[in-house]
C-alpha cells in the first residue's frame, strides 16, 4: 500500500538540436539534483536528447534499449528512482516517438510509442497501437506525449485501466500554450488522476517556432477539494513552470487519491458499447 506522497521531479530541459551530448549532460545534472532532493519519480521531456525535428529522425533516432537508455538505467539504479523520458526510437525500418519508464532496479519497465501523430509527422514516423499502464510500487503509471492530449480517448483508455499518474512528455510549439493548458485541465478532470506534463523548451529553427515550456502538474479539482482541502476555482493546476530551463519537485498523494476514487469513481457509469461508433474508416471515407 502506498501511504506517503510520491516526490516527483519535473525537469524542464532545453532540448537543443544537434547537441545530444550537451542535452544528456544537463539531463544527468538535473536528475542527480532531483535524487539528492529525495525524488522518487523523475520526468524528462519528449525527444529530450535530440529535440523534435522530425526531418532528422533517421539520423538521430536510437534503439530502446540502447546506449542512451543504458546510461539512464544506471543513473536510476544508483539513485533508486523511477525515471520517465522521451526519445526518437528506431526499430528495424520504423521510427517512433517513444516514452519509456525505468525502475529503481535499473530496468526498462516498458515503453509507449505515440499513437497520435499529425499528418506531416506520419510521413516520417510510425504510430503506436496501445496505451499501456505500468503497475509500480509508487502507483499505476501511464505514458502519453503532447499531441495525445488533443484526443480524449487517450486519457480515457488510461482511466479505464485505473491509472494514478499520467506522465505526458511534450515538445509543443509556444503558439499552442493556451489550448494545451485548457486541454490538460479537462483531461485531469476526466481521468481522476495526476497528470505530470513535462515540457521541453528551446527553438526549432527549421520549423520557425519556440517550444512552450510551462511544464505543469494537474489533478481533478474535486479530489483537491474533498481529500486535500486545498482548492479554489482554478487551482486544479498544482504546479506550472515558466519558460526557463529548470527543475521542480512536487508531492503526489496517491493514497488520498485512491481514497477519493473509492466513492467517486465514474468507471461504473461508462457505457463503452456506445462509444466511437461513428468513427470507422469507411464512414469517414464515405463522408469525404
Amino acid at each position: 500500500m502506498i501511504t506517503e506522497p510520491i516526490k516527483t521531479a519535473v525537469i524542464q530541459l532545453e532540448c537543443k538540436l544537434s547537441r545530444e551530448s550537451g542535452n544528456m549532460r544537463r539531463a544527468e545534472r538535473y536528475i542527480k539534483k532531483a535524487i539528492k532532493d529525495g525524488a522518487q519519480l523523475v520526468c524528462l521531456p519528449e525527444s529530450f536528447l535530440t529535440s523534435g525535428n522530425i526531418l532528422d529522425v533517421t539520423d538521430v533516432a536510437v534503439t530502446i534499449p540502447g546506449e542512451c537508455t543504458d546510461k539512464l538505467c544506471q543513473i536510476a539504479k544508483e539513485g533508486g528512482i523511477y525515471l520517465v523520458a522521451g526519445l526518437f526510437e528506431v526499430d528495424g525500418e520504423n521510427y517512433f516517438s517513444t516514452s519509456f519508464l525505468i525502475s529503481p532496479s535499473g530496468n526498462i519497465v516498458g515503453k509507449y510509442r505515440r499513437v497520435h501523430c499529425f499528418e506531416m509527422e506520419r510521413k516520417y514516423i510510425s504510430q503506436g497501437s496501445d496505451f499501456p499502464v505500468f503497475n509500480t510500487d509508487i502507483g499505476r503509471i501511464g505514458l502519453l506525449q503532447g499531441y495525445d492530449i488533443n484526443f480524449p480517448i487517450s486519457c480515457m483508455e488510461l482511466y479505464c485501466k485505473e491509472v494514478d499518474i499520467i506522465v505526458c512528455t511534450a515538445l509543443i510549439p509556444e503558439a499552442f500554450f493556451y489550448v494545451t493548458n485548457q486541454l490538460l485541465t479537462a483531461r485531469a478532470i476526466e481521468s481522476q488522476c495526476f497528470i505530470v506534463f513535462v515540457s521541453g523548451i528551446g527553438a526549432n529553427p527549421y520549423a520557425g517556432f519556440k517550444y512552450m515550456g510551462r511544464s505543469s502538474v494537474l489533478t481533478d479539482p474535486m479530489f483537491l477539494e474533498k481529500e486535500l482541502f486545498d482548492f479554489e476555482d482554478g487551482d486544479e493546476t498544482m504546479l506550472m513552470m515558466d519558460m526557463d530551463e529548470d527543475y521542480k519537485l512536487i508531492e503526489l498523494d496517491i493514497h488520498r487519491l485512491h481514497k477519493y476514487r473509492e466513492s467517486n469513481s465514474r468507471l461504473g457509469d461508462l457505457v463503452t458499447s456506445s462509444y466511437l461508433q461513428g468513427l470507422s474508416l469507411n464512414n469517414i471515407e464515405e463522408e469525404t
